[in-house]
């Protein structure tokens, strides 16, 4: 039997060192990053649920961040973070008043409009555009334009500047369950990917 080199056996020592380290960290990383369940403002049964990506684009900035709606009434809460998950925010609130939770724990109160302005740059009717998810909303009522599928689901409508895009999961004209929502205004772009949609 050949002795093993024992060169090769240390390298084979540091890489697996070395792996480990890494997913420790990210480990110790992500777990930093979770934001306390007693914090949450909404438990139990939620009467809307989604979760998925929203991809921004703009000419001065783009990002992708992974998010998760939940809604109850009318109190809300968004979870949005990177697409590693090694940082976020939490808004959450009513019709009255929200915060925003950042997840070294810091806690503010915020105006949502105010603040998506401040840091997005854009204007966007943020807690209506959620209700339009169940095609009832007065953004689509009012909208300048409307278009409609084969099966009389809402396509796309306009209005305040903004021209919006739904894009549905399947074919069946009973369903709004949707695949995708795509907004623009000017230079901007939001796209928002649902993998789990429930109403």
């Amino acid at each position: 039997m050949n002795a093993s080199n024992p060169s090769n056996i240390c390298e084979h020592n540091r890489l697996v060192l070395k792996t480990w380290i890494v997913v420790l960290a990210f480990l110790w990383l992500t777990s930093c990053q979770n934001f306390p369940k007693s914090e949450d403002l909404i438990d139990g049964d939620y009467t809307k649920t989604y979760h998925g990506r929203i991809a921004f684009k703009s000419s001065e900035r783009s990002f992708v961040t992974i998010f998760r709606w939940l809604e109850s009434d009318s109190t809300f809460q968004l979870t949005l973070r990177d697409r590693l998950a090694l940082g976020g925010v939490r808004l959450q609130g009513n019709d009255i008043a929200a915060t925003i939770e950042y997840s070294n724990g810091k806690i503010e109160e915020v105006d949502l409009d105010e603040w998506i302005d401040n840091n997005l740059g854009i204007s966007v009717p943020f807690k209506e555009l959620w209700q339009c998810l169940t095609m009832n909303c007065t953004l689509i009522d009012e909208a300048d334009l409307q278009d409609y599928d084969q099966y009389g689901r809402v396509e796309s409508f306009a209005g305040n500047q903004w021209s919006f895009t739904f894009s549905y999961r399947d074919e069946d004209p009973d369903s709004t369950i949707l695949k995708k929502l795509e907004m623009r205004k000017d230079d901007t772009e939001i796209r928002i990917f649902f993998t789990k949609f429930e109403n």
